[in-house]
């Protein structure tokens, strides 16, 4: 697929050139995983969050909301996958996340 190309590309470049500490790195990360897991490729995108995830971790705090936003990403990809144990146990990770930035009402929270 061409799109799956160009992504990789841009991806592989940046790497090249920013440090993993990147947001755009990681938004790039982000989007080509929600491609994969479009496109049925669940375990590229599973592989993709986890490297986006563990990449954010290093220069975001624990209640940044793109963790938890993340998470939430993370957590579908294994739903899809049908791996129901990890997923419930990103999702209950995210929720932690959100409620901790934010009030009980907010729709992020809610829609954990």
């Amino acid at each position: 697929d061409k799109a799956i190309n160009i992504m990789q590309q841009c991806v592989g470049i940046q790497k090249q050139h920013l440090p993993t500490s990147r947001r755009d790195l990681c938004a790039s990360l982000n989007n080509l995983a929600t491609y994969y897991s479009k496109k049925g490729m669940l375990h590229k995108a599973i592989g993709t969050l986890e490297e986006c995830l563990a990449s954010i971790r290093t220069f975001l705090p624990p209640e940044h909301p793109d963790i938890g936003a993340t998470l939430w990403n993370l957590g579908n990809a294994y739903k899809k996958a049908k791996n129901v144990v990890k997923a419930t146990k990103l999702f209950r990770e995210c929720l932690s996340v959100r409620e901790k930035r934010l009030h009980a009402t907010h729709p992020d929270v809610i829609a954990v």
